[in-house]
């Protein structure tokens, strides 16, 4: 928090301080000058005061101006010089709210150009940010699609592993079959052969 509030006479003593060390008055000097104050605050009252009508030194009362109708037409010919310096007064101070207004659009413009610099690098962030999500899918697309073969793979494997084992299977079935032929054979045959033996004797 500030330690000081910057109120609307402090702003306008600072202000002149300013204009007397031909210094702009920004909202920034301002508060420098007052050692504190809220800079949204020390904005409304520089808008203030450059709205406000220029009090002029040579201005004279109303009051006075009644108790001085004698000598008007005495000063009459000074008319044009007051003017000429009310003028003189109105530009000056024109110069100094232009210099003012010069210096705050400076400040804002760099003020912009850090957050647009600010919005790049978090664009650029983001950007990159997409750019490895969109490599991390594809890569676990890849990786999806090789699972994916590689379990197509082992079925294939699979089916003709089991192909294998019946067909295995099947001859040796076959030749057991075959083999109880033979023993059949063998044993009718020895049978044989000794009945024909026996015969003989």
């Amino acid at each position: 928090m500030s330690a000081e509030i910057a109120t609307i006479e402090k702003v306008r003593a600072a202000v002149a301080q300013l204009h007397r060390d031909e210094q702009r008055a920004t909202a920034d000097a301002v508060i420098a000058v007052i050692g504190g104050g809220s800079k949204p605050t020390v904005l409304k009252h520089l808008k203030t005061l450059r709205e406000e009508p220029k009090t002029l030194d040579g201005d004279v009362p109303a009051g006075v101006l009644d108790m001085a109708r004698p000598l008007l037409a005495q000063i009459f010919a000074e008319g044009a010089k007051a003017e000429a310096g009310r003028n003189r007064d109105q530009i000056e101070r024109l110069h100094r709210m232009l210099g003012d207004l010069e210096a705050e659009v400076e400040a804002l413009a760099t003020t912009n150009l850090a957050q647009e610099r600010k919005i790049a690098d978090v664009g650029a962030k983001l950007a990159r940010s997409t750019e490895a999500l969109a490599s991390a899918e594809n890569g676990n697309l890849a990786k999806d699609r090789k699972i994916e073969q590689l379990q197509a793979e082992l079925a294939d494997r699979d089916a003709a592993a089991r192909q294998h084992l019946a067909d295995t299977l099947r001859g040796f079935d076959d030749k057991l079959s075959s083999l109880a032929r033979q023993m059949e054979q063998t044993s009718t045959e020895k049978t044989s052969a000794t009945a024909d033996t026996g015969k003989n004797s």
